[in-house]
């Protein structure tokens, strides 16, 4: 699906136009149907002749109301310029081709109206304008249909070709169901029986009845308790289409136009973004405001180290992604200054340091390692995890890996004092094996070639002092289970394996167990070995301590 948005001067027909291809009337108010003038937003939709249904956003086309005229026309796919071909193009409709060129609409199609009214040399003529007001335009304009609303004529032609326009919308913007839920709302109203209910665009994702929602800014809680397409009771309604949704939890006077309602945790909702200006001249004011569809806020702008590029701060914030356009308009005049694309939404450098590009390393090699929810926030989209639960750019994976590649070279490294994204990564390093809380390079713990290893096998139960050796080198070998140990008595243990005939034959002598005494005598050690050998054997299992005896064990 994609939304259609009206532009164009004042009183050149689009809301007849609108009327004329829908059946539905787009100015809401008494007083707009009055004076004959669009004062605020208009919502039709028509469905086509195989079954597309366009939704279609009317704008104002008075100077004065351009700020609304740019909330409808932020986050359309595609721009209906409407040009009176009595007329030809007027201010408003140089203003209107900015606003579109500046949200980043890619494609369009030009009405000429009031057709009725002009002869067929006036017809080359007007077209010819459009002709050199498109020129050059960053939109493809894809065709010029001539209509009136009065004859009927060109109002099937329009509906045909902005089918179409649509369909190739959807083919190449499939990318924005997969992301998260975003709707910028343009209307909130209360229904009696029923409560808040909020119509907007819903630019990116998918809502279902019964969703748990966001309301940004504020951060208020809600659940969808219903939703409508065109007026009908749908369960799901998916990105680039206009719905309305029924809201519990939040009060009508809590949801103004340009509130957005979004998914928990699938946003960065940032005050600071670093841009890439779109038609935008030099030199760039100091303060502007910006537009993402009905949503706005005043700007302080600085330049970044790259020229035509800038950053924004602004208050309160706003849920954005990378690859977002905002309309940029003068604080002053309030006339479209240009757009601006959103490189990147969580700057960490200095303005007078930062080169953003909008690539996904960029963002990323911005923040080192990132749990994969933040990563995605961050580029807008999803990435796919270096290690589990983790992301990084691939010149920050590189520099991880060369500085854990240099720590194995010095012995084994303490996962303990590894970071999260840390351990991980070394279980995927080649010739690195992870046992016992530890991290080291080749198949052979160097712990195992120590001199130590070697003299307390050949001591066997009467091991001397091991103050001459390194604490951190008796403890691996304890956890790689070469050594038991206790009060500072270190046993090989095949010495303790090798002592099962000697407590088989105890245990025919003492069927009820034998004690320490027993155990000090048969081997004719003496107590300063024999208590930490009984311990020792316990720990293996081959012995179970019953008050002062030993008994058969559970071996490990």
């Amino acid at each position: 699906m994609a939304v259609i948005a009206t532009a164009g001067h004042v009183d050149h027909g689009k809301s007849a136009l609108v009327r004329a291809m829908t059946g539905i009337e787009p100015d809401r108010y008494s007083e707009e149907r009055r004076r004959g003038l669009t004062l605020d937003l208009g919502f039709a939709h028509v469905a086509s002749s195989d079954g597309t249904v366009l939704d279609i956003i009317d704008v104002p086309g008075h100077s004065d109301y351009l700020r609304t005229m740019v909330a409808g026309v932020g986050l359309a796919d595609v721009a209906l310029l409407v040009i009176d071909a009595v007329e030809g193009p007027r201010a408003q409709t140089r203003e209107h081709l900015a606003a579109i060129e500046s949200a980043g609409i890619a494609f369009g199609v030009v009405a000429l109206t009031r057709c009725d009214l002009v002869d067929e040399v006036r017809r080359i003529e007007a077209h010819t304008e459009v002709e050199h007001l498109t020129h050059g335009s960053a939109v493809e304009w894809v065709t010029v249909v001539p209509t009136s609303s009065v004859t009927g004529e060109g109002i099937d032609d329009a509906i045909e070709v902005l089918a179409a326009l649509t369909a190739r919308v959807d083919a190449e913007s499939g990318v924005h169901a997969h992301r998260a839920l975003r709707l910028v709302v343009d209307r909130s109203f209360h229904i009696a029986g029923s409560g808040t209910v909020v119509t907007g665009t819903l630019d990116s994702g998918a809502v279902r009845t019964g969703d748990r929602v966001l309301l940004a800014p504020g951060g208020t809680a809600a659940t969808v308790r219903g939703l409508q397409r065109h007026g009908v009771a749908v369960d799901e309604a998916t990105s680039r289409s206009r719905v309305a949704l029924n809201l519990s939890g939040v009060s009508v006077e809590d949801v103004v136009r340009g509130a957005l309602v979004v998914r928990p945790d699938g946003w960065m909702h940032t005050s600071t973004v670093d841009v890439r200006w779109l038609n935008v001249v030099s030199p760039y004011p100091s303060r502007v405001e910006v537009h993402l569809g009905a949503a706005r806020r005043a700007a302080h702008v600085r330049p970044l180290a790259v020229d035509g590029h800038a950053r924004l701060r602004f208050e309160p914030p706003l849920p954005l992604r990378p690859g977002d356009h905002l309309i940029v308009r003068s604080i002053g005049s309030g006339h479209v200054l240009g757009g601006a694309e959103v490189l990147d939404v969580d700057p960490v450098l200095k303005p007078s340091r930062s080169r953003p590009d909008g690539s996904v390393e960029s963002v990323l090699a911005q923040h080192g390692w990132l749990r994969s929810a933040d990563a995605h926030r961050r580029v807008g989209r999803h990435v796919d995890d270096v290690i589990p639960g983790w992301i990084a750019a691939p010149s920050t994976v590189a520099a991880t890996v060369d500085a854990l590649t240099a720590m194995l070279r010095h012995g084994p490294v303490a996962l303990s004092e590894r970071d999260d994204h840390e351990r991980l990564l070394l279980g995927t390093m080649d010739d690195v094996v992870i046992e016992h809380g530890q991290a080291r390079r080749g198949a052979r713990d160097p712990a195992l070639d120590h001199p130590i290893v070697e003299r307390v096998q050949r001591q066997g139960v009467t091991p001397d002092s091991v103050d001459d050796v390194d604490r951190a080198t008796l403890g691996r070998l304890v956890r790689l289970g070469v050594f038991v140990a206790h009060d500072n008595i270190y046993f090989h243990r095949d010495t303790l394996a090798g002592l099962v005939p000697t407590l088989t034959q105890l245990w025919e002598e003492h069927p009820e167990g034998f004690t320490v005494s027993d155990l000090r005598t048969t081997l004719g050690i003496t107590r300063k070995h024999a208590i930490p050998l009984a311990v020792c054997l316990d720990t293996c299992g081959f012995t179970r301590r019953v008050g002062d005896r030993r008994v058969l064990g559970r071996r490990e």
